[in-house]
């Protein structure tokens, strides 16, 4: 089933799906800069997961570390899972240099974002809980000159949250049971039906929310 994806642009609130979003803020962001001290580089970075976008800039002082912690703050965090991210060959995660040899040398999350987004196009992958694992998408749309703000990772769009209809009686859903989720078949229900859902009643069942996290573990947005 197709999503509508659409979003609102935080600096001028135009609406766009993700890709015109890349191409608008690419722009905006560079004319809405406000802040103190001279022009610096900053980094525009869209990230996906399954219909879910978002777009954020970055100041050339943000780290890996910092666009995890953003990343876990507003789409992912549950339970204190491990993450990492994968650019190029080299993984990048708070288990540096693989000790224990189980894999390929990794670089550290303290590593700058500037120093691995460093041409428009690169991709990048994301994972967060290495057991039930939601993987992002990363892509760097570009680089421009923009004034240092206290944040170092500021979100400048996001998509509006999809309408997912309840599997019994197609009404906007609002809980999702895990257990079934993976199939999608009587997983999205509504307030009215969650009730008689047979596999653990109500209280098996997590919220509806606006993240690619939706459904898995104890993820409650």
């Amino acid at each position: 089933m197709a999503v509508k994806s659409e979003g609102g642009c935080s600096l001028c609130n135009q609406r766009c799906g993700k890709t015109a979003m890349s191409r608008h803020l690419l722009q905006c962001a560079a004319s809405h800069s406000t802040g103190t001290g001279t022009a610096v580089p900053r980094v525009l970075i869209a990230a996906e997961g399954g219909p879910y976008w978002l777009h954020v800039d970055a100041s050339v002082k943000a780290t890996l570390d910092d666009l995890d912690a953003f990343l876990r703050k507003i789409w992912l965090e549950c339970c204190g899972h491990m993450s990492q991210f994968t650019i190029g060959n080299t993984p990048y995660d708070r288990v540096e240099n693989d000790d224990f040899g189980l894999g390929a040398p990794s670089g550290s999350m303290n590593t700058k974002l500037a120093a691995v987004f460093t041409r428009p196009g690169l991709t990048a992958r994301y994972e967060y809980d290495m057991g039930s694992t939601t993987e992002l998408k990363l892509r760097l749309v570009g680089i421009f000159e923009g004034r240092e703000r206290a944040g170092r990772v500021r979100l400048l769009a996001r998509n509006e949250p999809p309408m997912w209809p309840c599997d019994r009686c197609g009404t906007p859903a609002t809980n999702i049971c895990p257990h079934c989720a993976d199939e999608r078949d009587g997983a999205l229900l509504c307030d009215t039906h969650v009730e008689s859902h047979g596999c653990e009643g109500p209280e098996g069942m997590l919220p509806v929310v606006n993240s690619p996290r939706m459904g898995v573990c104890g993820y409650t947005g």
